[in-house]
């Protein structure tokens, strides 16, 4: 890949004075999500930073708990090369999912605000020889200040959203600058490599190199949460709650309907529309109790997901049945389940292309057509393993990804 003429000019003044007044905002931000979601020193962290000491270390930042996921193979091999590592999120739950997977294998910590001061000072703390950055953490100063040290950065698993490209003229240009700072690129597929062309970047420093969360090692058993034969809907945005459980079937509610919303914190009103339609519920952050009575169990917490998934009769993927534009299909797969998405997959054409339209998953338009696709797979219970065994069957087939990965990090060490 092409090492000359890296982009170094800084993030421009109009960005920088902006975040001044948005310290304040971001101060408080950082306050309730770390009491919220159980790391009351994340404010803390990211002024202050972890301790730093004098190990030269690769520094592999991912946004939070899924992206973690997706390069913890990758942090694992380094590991097992000997390197030292400095892991990072943004997110409190990244952060501790971080601790809970490497302990003190890794030094652990979140980034720090995007502020000037607090990012050199980041650099001041900690000795990188290397940073790799996961998918879309494209934070203009912290990354300038990087390049500024000599640090070679490296995108992994690179992608672009819809967002990104749709952005006005202003924040397009601020990502391109910022994709600018980048010594190679390692693109999911060829998509993602066009996306980022059409981003400016140069083509001599993209290499195509797959998708980590194809990943798949030998999937630990998951503990069963719930004795009963059930349904599952993860990772549901607004609406779609209330749109799978009016939808189904009369000859199905002897099944319990179990969601997992992507953001748990929505839970009050979740049970306010489930009480609305009459159905009995539990609600799992309540401690309560699922009986045969129970029509509807909401699972409103965080670090479960493998678990019911492993479990579920059938698996149907939220962010489909709005305008999200679907959630990760290869976990479930991971797990042998059998999945239904829905219509909306912008984020997730390239996991369906993988696991195969109608072999690995089911694809439909409505919210309609997909209990008659659950009605399917329960009345045919052999067509619902075959789904699951196929999906898991071609992640499989991606082992070699990791492998990749390390031939591509090890031309930059």
């Amino acid at each position: 890949m092409n090492t000359q003429n890296i982009s170094i000019s800084s993030p421009g003044p109009v960005y920088r004075l902006l975040s001044y007044p948005l310290y304040l905002l971001w101060t408080l931000h950082a306050l309730r999500h770390g009491f919220k979601h159980g790391l009351p020193r994340y404010l803390k962290l990211r002024m202050s930073g972890a301790s730093g000491d004098d190990q030269q270390r690769i520094w592999v930042h991912a946004s939070s708990v899924g992206e973690v996921r997706a390069v913890t193979p990758l942090v694992q091999a380094l590991l097992q090369e000997g390197e030292k590592i400095l892991f990072t999120s943004f997110t409190a739950t990244g952060y501790l999912a971080i601790q809970n997977g490497f302990a003190d294998s890794v030094s652990s910590s979140v980034i720090p605000f995007e502020h000037r001061w607090h990012c050199r000072r980041f650099f001041q703390r900690h000795r990188i020889r290397l940073a790799l950055v996961v998918e879309t953490e494209l934070w203009p100063e912290l990354l300038y200040q990087a390049r500024k040290r000599d640090i070679t950065l490296v995108l992994v698993n690179a992608r672009l959203s819809a967002k990104s490209l749709q952005a006005g003229r202003y924040v397009r240009a601020l990502l391109s600058r910022t994709l600018g700072y980048f010594e190679g690129i390692l693109a999911r597929n060829s998509k993602d490599r066009t996306a980022l062309l059409s981003m400016g970047v140069s083509a001599d420093r993209i290499e195509i190199a797959g998708n980590l969360k194809a990943y798949v090692t030998a999937t630990p058993q998951q503990s069963r949460l719930i004795d009963r034969d059930y349904l599952l809907l993860a990772s549901s945005h607004k609406d779609e709650e209330q749109q799978f459980l009016q939808a189904c079937p009369a000859e199905l509610k002897h099944y319990l309907l179990v969601l997992a919303p992507r953001h748990p914190d929505r839970s009050a009103a979740i049970q306010s529309q489930i009480e609305s339609l009459g159905m009995s519920f539990a609600v799992r952050s309540k401690a309560q109790t699922i009986d045969q009575d129970t029509e509807v169990y909401l699972a409103d917490t965080l670090g479960e997901l493998d678990s019911l998934m492993a479990h579920a009769r059938v698996v149907i993927m939220g962010g489909s049945f709005d305008t999200t534009g679907g959630h990760n299909l290869l976990e479930p797969a991971a797990l042998g389940c059998a999945i239904i998405t829905g219509a909306s997959d912008s984020n997730i054409v390239e996991d369906i292309e993988m696991l195969g339209l109608n072999q690995g998953v089911l694809q439909v338009e409505s919210m309609t057509a997909c209990w008659q696709a659950i009605t399917r797979l329960i009345n045919h219970p052999q067509e619902a393993l075959a789904l699951g065994r196929e999906a898991q069957s071609r992640l499989e087939q991606q082992a070699g990804i990791v492998h990749g990965y390390m031939t591509a990090v090890r031309s930059w060490l």
